[in-house]
C-alpha cells in the first residue's frame, strides 16, 4: 500500500481552494509535505498569539514520529488535494498507553505552496472506525487502515479548539485491541431503569418509551418481562442510513429498540429493528448485527417486519451495529448489563 506521504499531488488549479487554506510564503523553508503543514500551523498559531510548543524538538520533521502539540500527542499525515482516502499506519495505535490522541490530515499543493487541514479524528473516533472494519480485515501494528478524507471534520479551527481547551490527560491514549476485547465507550443499561440515557445515545435520537406504551406492546411479545425500552429512530434515504431528526425526514423509516428484560434484575437484552408503521416491511438487505465478546449474531431483512437478537446477561458488553450496503453503519456505544 502506498504511504500517504508519497502520494502524487494534483495541481491546485484542478481543484477548488478551501476558504481556510493557508498560502505559504514563497521564501519559506519547508521542503517536505510534513514541513509545509508544520509551517502553516506555526503561522496560524502566531496569528492568534498562541505560544504553544511543537515537538519533538530534535526530530520534528520525521514523518514517522508523533507530534507533541501543546503536550497533545498528534499523528500527522499528508496527502494531495484530490485524495479521497488516506491510509493510516497503525504502529503508533498499538502502543500500550501511548497511542495518538488526535489524528490530523494536512492536504498540500507543493507547486502552489498551499496547505489545508480538512479536520481531525479524536483517538476515540478513530478507534470507533477501527472497530467497524476489524472484523473484516486482520489488522496488526504493521497494517494501514484506509479512512475517507470526508471523515476528518472541523478544519484547523477544531484542531486549535481541542488543543486549547483540553488538558493532555483528558484525552485517552488507549491502544487498539483485538476483537475479543472492547476499548470504546460503554453505557450502562441499568441507567435506563431510572430514566437516564447516555449522551451518546441521545445524540442518535434515543429516547425512553414507557414499558406500558402501546407502541411498545405492539413490538414485543407479551411474554417478555420488559423493564424499559429505548427507541432510536432510523431511516434510509438514497441508500444511506440516518438516525435522530434526520431519520424522521426519510421515506423509509424504522426504529431500533433496546429492551432490557427480567423480574428482579436484568437478565436479557432484546435488540429489535421494526418498521415505523406496524405491519410495514423493513428495507431489504438491512442488517442487524451484535456481539458479546466472541459470540456474534446477525440477521438481514428480506420480507421481514422485524429483526430481533437476544443476549443473556454476561461479563462482556454488547456491541450493536445496523448496516446497509454502501452506507456507513450506525454503531452504538457498547451496552453493559451490570451483574
Amino acid at each position: 500500500m502506498t504511504n500517504a506521504n508519497s502520494q502524487p499531488l494534483a495541481p491546485l488549479d484542478l481543484v477548488p481552494l478551501p476558504i481556510d487554506a493557508v498560502l505559504l510564503p514563497a521564501e519559506g523553508n519547508a521542503v517536505s509535505p510534513r514541513e509545509m503543514v508544520l509551517e502553516a500551523l506555526q503561522a496560524r498559531l502566531k496569528s492568534q498569539n498562541l505560544n504553544w510548543t511543537i515537538g519533538p524538538a530534535l526530530d520534528l520533521n520525521n514523518p514517522q514520529r508523533l507530534l507533541s502539540l501543546n503536550q497533545i500527542a498528534v499523528q500527522l499525515l499528508t496527502c494531495g488535494f484530490t485524495t479521497d482516502v488516506i491510509p493510516v499506519p497503525l504502529a503508533h495505535w498499538y502502543r500500550d498507553g501511548a497511542a495518538p490522541q488526535l489524528l490530523v490530515v494536512g492536504r498540500i499543493d507543493e507547486e502552489s505552496q498551499v496547505v489545508h487541514i480538512p479536520g481531525l479524528l479524536t483517538g476515540e473516533e478513530f478507534r470507533q472506525w477501527f472497530r467497524e472494519v476489524q472484523e473484516d480485515q486482520k489488522m496488526t501494528a504493521d497494517s494501514e487502515l484506509e479512512v475517507p478524507i470526508s471523515e476528518f471534520k472541523g478544519g484547523m479551527e477544531r484542531l486549535l479548539t481541542f488543543v486549547q481547551l483540553l488538558q493532555p490527560g483528558a484525552i485517552s491514549r488507549k491502544e487498539l485491541v483485538g476483537s475479543s476485547a472492547y476499548s470504546g465507550p460503554i453505557t450502562s443499561v441499568l441507567d435506563w431503569l431510572t430514566g437516564n440515557v447516555d449522551e451518546m445515545l441521545l445524540d442518535l435520537g434515543g429516547r425512553l418509551i414507557p414499558a406500558t406504551a402501546g407502541t411498545f406492546r405492539s413490538a414485543v411479545d407479551a411474554s417478555v418481562e420488559a423493564l424499559a425500552v429505548l427507541a432510536i429512530p432510523m431511516g434510509l434515504d438514497d441508500g444511506q442510513l440516518y438516525t435522530g431528526q434526520t431519520a424522521q425526514k426519510c421515506i423509509e423509516r424504522f426504529q431500533l429498540l433496546l429492551i432490557p428484560s427480567g423480574t428482579d434484575a436484568i437478565n436479557q437484552l432484546f435488540v429489535r429493528l421494526i418498521a415505523e408503521q406496524t405491519g410495514d416491511l423493513l428495507p431489504e438487505r438491512l442488517t442487524l448485527q451484535a456481539k458479546q465478546g466472541d459470540w456474534k449474531q446477525e440477521k438481514t431483512s428480506a420480507t421481514d417486519t422485524a429483526l430481533e437478537l437476544v443476549f443473556e446477561n454476561g461479563q462482556q458488553p454488547i456491541e450493536v451495529k445496523v448496516s446497509y450496503p454502501d452506507s456507513k453503519s450506525v454503531t452504538l456505544p457498547a451496552l453493559e448489563i451490570p451483574q
